[in-house]
């Protein structure tokens, strides 16, 4: 008979303490969950930009024909149009890195071309003349210009490929990412 009644205190202990839980359930709450994805978690998320370079470049060559050559700028403050911050170098690096390793593109550098000047503040198109952007000293069709966007809660990407000769953006892609730490710390420093 204890060992009964002590099942039964036991039982009723357990569902009174489950029941008072503060943990409701929403629909928006068991959908975010099955993606492995709880709010509380959110600073600790990781972009993987080797990742999202290879993504966007699919993206952007999926109805295109490869380029020979081509450049990359610096992914700039869609707001600002200028890079003060880390960020703008990884994505673009990473980009770089994908053209060479997956594609096997020769990416110029900017450096060499007298209308393109890397400066403390990023790589900048020195004219808008796209007259002088068609020289045959320029002798690069395509480039892959970024910017990006942010919250406190995410960071979204706009990559495009733009065909130099005509001005036409041949490819895009975009994507919204949750805002982790380790991006919020390259959007605070150069």
């Amino acid at each position: 008979m204890k060992i009964l009644l002590s099942f039964v205190t036991l039982s009723l202990i357990i569902f009174f303490v489950g029941c008072s839980s503060n943990r409701t359930l929403t629909y928006s709450k068991i959908e975010k969950e099955k993606e492995g994805f709880r709010t509380n978690e959110v600073k600790n998320r990781y972009i993987d930009y080797g990742i999202l370079a290879d993504e966007s470049l699919k993206s952007l060559f999926k109805k295109n024909e490869l380029p020979t050559k081509i450049i990359v700028t610096d992914f700039v403050d869609i707001t600002s149009l200028d890079n003060h911050r880390k960020l703008g170098y990884v994505l673009s690096n990473n980009i770089k890195n994908s053209l060479i390793n997956n594609y096997d593109i020769s990416v110029v550098e900017s450096e060499v071309s007298k209308f393109f000047k890397i400066s403390g503040n990023g790589l900048k198109i020195l004219s808008r003349d796209v007259d002088k952007l068609r020289s045959t000293n320029f002798n690069v069709q395509y480039a892959i210009v970024g910017t990006y966007t942010y919250s406190t809660n995410e960071l979204i990407v706009f990559v495009k490929l733009i065909d130099l000769k005509t001005g036409i953006i041949k490819g895009s892609y975009a994507n919204a990412f949750a805002m982790g730490e380790g991006t919020s710390m390259m959007l605070s420093t150069k």
